[in-house]
């Protein structure tokens, strides 16, 4: 089973909604599957990009398996997939990214949205947060 990096927007509107609705909305076409792993990232003013949590697969419904105010919703934004966490973590503090192993990584940036990541590089990035925040 494969583990993916996403990449947030720098947008406090669109990470608070992921938090709150254990939820991402998504074009990025994957065969996502129950009990994958999502390392969340996003660029943190004057420290770069950092990873600012983890989530792990429920399910992942098509535009059509939505409700018609999520359809639009995800219309409006060019989204096909909603990708529904079993386990939703913040990590705090965020971790930047050039301390962790995807730091060596030849991907920076937008590139990492939607990088396959290995367990073990996966595990490695979790273990950095000296905090972990349940949603």
């Amino acid at each position: 089973m494969t583990n993916y990096i996403m990449r947030i927007a720098n947008n406090e509107e669109f990470e608070t909604s992921i938090f709150s609705r254990r939820a991402y909305y998504t074009a990025m076409r994957r065969r996502w599957e129950k009990g994958m792993k999502i390392l969340l990232a996003k660029k943190i003013e004057g420290k770069g990009d950092a990873f600012i949590g983890y989530a792990v697969v429920d399910k992942a419904l098509s535009i059509d398996e939505l409700s018609m105010e999520e359809r639009d919703m995800c219309r409006r934004n060019g989204w096909n997939t909603k990708i529904v966490f079993s386990r939703l973590v913040r990590l705090q503090p965020p971790i930047p990214i050039k301390y962790t192993p995807v730091g060596r990584w030849p991907q920076k940036g937008a590139l990492l949205h939607g990088a396959p990541i290995g367990d073990d590089d996966l595990n490695s990035v979790i273990e950095l947060a000296s905090m972990k925040i349940n949603y």
